[in-house]
């Protein structure tokens, strides 16, 4: 009953339907463009072969549309259509667009879309996965938003496989997950190569392990991030190595942050053995110098490097690499994102 008056609400009456037929290519295109998508779709269907074909023949002369991110969810549907100054919260009225679509018609609805639109970014969270694992679409960056639902390692590879991002993978996998849905070998087998910027975040099971899968090392990445507070894998002592090996490597890393198992003794012990650190005078987003921790690697980076310790779980800390760049001044830097 409620999708019948669902469907009710989208249709238009006839009489306008026949006024809509009778007005000229122009003004139909014109009136076309300002309707919603789910009225166009039922509009279709009660048109006449001839009006019908005069929609699709407006549809193949629209150039393809550019937005900055689809977005996904359950069965709700948005668009935004220029970049975000900062994180987005995905509240409704930041939307361009959006609606509820039949989850029946949400893939055909995407198929639609993307011959008509060139995006950057597909955000998907908590959809149904078996469904998006089909889906052919191109991308620059791919989040996947796992809270309510679970998302196996077998059936991400298939999403990833299908939609193929070409810069930018965002995985966040929280609540009663059994695992994380990226596999142990996602890196080693080099299905990462091209991306640019990976993060992973976490409160199940870490199936990847930064410390032994090739992430940093043997990867084109240039912006990595993990945090999985339940994974004892990856400490600081087991993060010296890495970073020696990664020193002399010519390769440009912007940033690193990983979640590591280390209370404070482990942290004084972890700069003891990185003799190559130095103090430089860093200029803030907010205005301020403060001294920070450096260390100039053999490529002639020079890296601000943090580590700090949990409040609230005191045997953790968040360790982070940033590359810095030449600030206002001969003796200041400045974060690399700080100077774009």
């Amino acid at each position: 009953m409620e999708s019948l008056e669902k469907e009710q609400q989208n249709r238009i009456p006839t009489s306008s339907v026949n006024f809509l037929e009778a007005l000229p290519d122009v003004v139909f295109d014109a009136v076309m463009e300002y309707l919603p998508g789910g009225i166009i779709e039922s509009t279709v269907r009660q048109l006449s072969k001839n009006c019908y074909e005069r929609v699709e023949l407006r549809r193949a002369r629209l150039p393809p549309v550019h937005i900055d991110q689809l977005y996904f969810e359950g069965n709700k549907f948005g668009l935004y259509r220029r970049p975000s100054d900062g994180e987005r919260t995905y509240d409704d009225d930041e939307f361009d667009y959006r609606e509820t679509i039949d989850p029946v018609n949400l893939i055909e609805h995407l198929e639609y879309l993307k011959d008509r639109i060139s995006c950057n970014n597909l955000a998907l969270n908590d959809v149904n996965w078996d469904m998006f694992a089909n889906c052919k679409f191109e991308c620059e960056g791919l989040h996947c938003g796992v809270w309510e639902t679970t998302l196996s390692p077998e059936r991400f590879m298939d999403i990833f496989g299908s939609i193929r991002p070409t810069r930018r993978l965002a995985i966040f996998a929280y609540g009663d997950n059994k695992s994380f849905p990226v596999p142990s070998g996602f890196f080693a087998n080099k299905y990462a190569i091209g991306l640019q910027k990976v993060t992973l975040l976490a409160d199940g099971n870490a199936m990847v392990d930064p410390l032994t899968d090739p992430i940093l090392l043997g990867s084109t990445l240039s912006k990595f991030s993990s945090h999985f507070p339940t994974s004892t894998r990856c400490t600081l002592d087991g993060i010296l190595p890495m970073i020696r090996e990664w020193y002399t490597s010519e390769r440009q890393i912007d940033k690193i942050s990983l979640y590591v198992v280390g209370r404070e003794v482990e942290r004084q012990n972890f700069y003891h053995n990185l003799p190559q650190l130095q103090h430089v005078n860093l200029l803030c987003k907010w205005g301020d110098i403060i001294s920070a921790l450096a260390l100039k690697r053999a490529n002639g980076d020079i890296v601000g490097l943090t580590v700090s310790i949990d409040k609230e779980q005191e045997t953790f800390s968040w360790f982070s690499i940033t590359r810095l760049v030449p600030g206002p001044r001969a003796d200041l830097y400045m974060a690399y994102d700080h100077a774009e």
